[in-house]
């Protein structure tokens, strides 16, 4: 029997949440920020979760993204068919160089974590100090005649469309490296870097090649975001907040699965808008991230998206074996 794979039935699952969320703003808004954050988070897992380099600080890459898109379009009237690639050729380059210094002196794990947080910190304090990027005010992008061709529209649905189709990309893309023997060499340097090299791969091109496209993927949602939102200051694009949320979001999805940190931002920014609309208490959505957090980690340390996937593994061996024995 012919079988579908999950990322074809997740792509039918996202054009069938596009074509529900037309007709309403509000959730073609909800739309769009899932998508928006189910990319950066399938990027940072593409990285943590599949070949075990936990950064801390990969809001910087969307912060390089969005400020290049922002800082280009006002002050050079670029479009964005120039600072798109533009910015993701920055963010991959601005990875490669980390990953070079990273990399190069043996960093991983915890320290590996720390050097990228420390890097997005001091990010954040340049671009808040830089006159030319608005310091911590940030940047306007002005509204022009021509707006769709500077990706400016009155309506919501066309950016529900293009971020769709750039987490369509992402999933496809991801599935193919991971079916690939890159996926495989990503697993076998998670699992155990020792080993890995003992079986003669190149661990450091691995991890580069991991952090650089997860980089360039990041950078290409910050390009998004700067024209979506048509604002970028440092806390919304280059935060520790962004960073974390990309980690919860996977964590609580599942990092075992390419497509578990969509599931996580799923569940969590309709949930964040939710809890944003009946209190002000400030930081609500931290209580409800740590509160899960603590949960799965005592009842489903594989994430929501990992125990599915296990149950339904052990429907259909009871299946097959039900099945074995009847024809017994």
């Amino acid at each position: 029997m012919y079988k579908v794979s999950p990322i074809i039935i997740v792509c039918g699952l996202i054009v069938l949440a596009f074509a529900g969320a037309l007709a309403d703003r509000y959730l073609m808004d909800i739309f769009i920020l899932t998508c928006f954050y189910g990319t950066l988070a399938i990027s940072w897992n593409l990285m943590g979760g599949m070949a075990g380099l936990v950064s801390l600080g990969h809001a910087l890459f969307v912060g390089i993204g969005a400020y290049t898109v922002a800082w280009c379009s006002v002050h050079l009237g670029w479009p964005p068919l120039l600072t798109w690639p533009l910015a993701v050729v920055l963010a991959m380059a601005v990875a490669f160089i980390i990953g070079m210094l990273c990399f190069r002196y043996g960093l991983k794990g915890y320290f590996f974590g720390i050097a990228t947080l420390a890097f997005s910190e001091v990010a954040f304090f340049l671009v808040s100090g830089i006159a030319a990027l608005g310091r911590s005010d940030g940047i306007m992008i002005p509204l022009r005649e021509d707006g769709g061709f500077y990706l400016q529209f009155y309506e919501k649905w066309p950016y529900g469309l293009i971020i769709a189709a750039i987490l369509i990309i992402t999933l496809l893309l991801g599935n193919f490296l991971l079916k690939s023997r890159t996926g495989y060499y990503w697993q076998a340097l998670r699992d155990n870097e020792e080993a890995a090299e003992a079986l003669g791969i190149d661990t450091r091109k691995m991890k580069m090649r991991a952090f650089v496209i997860s980089a360039a993927i990041a950078g290409l949602c910050g390009a998004f975001y700067a024209n979506y939102i048509s604002y970028v200051d440092p806390r919304s694009v280059l935060g520790i907040d962004l960073s974390i949320q990309m980690l919860v979001f996977s964590i609580i999805g599942g990092m075992s699965l390419l497509w578990g940190p969509l599931l996580g931002a799923a569940i969590l920014v309709p949930l964040d808008d939710f809890l944003r609309s009946i209190t002000s208490l400030q930081g609500s959505n931290v209580i409800v991230y740590a509160t899960l957090l603590i949960l799965l980690a005592i009842a489903l340390p594989q994430g929501i998206g990992g125990w599915f996937t296990a149950m339904m593994r052990r429907r259909k061996a009871k299946q097959a074996a039900a099945n074995k024995e009847a024809g017994q």
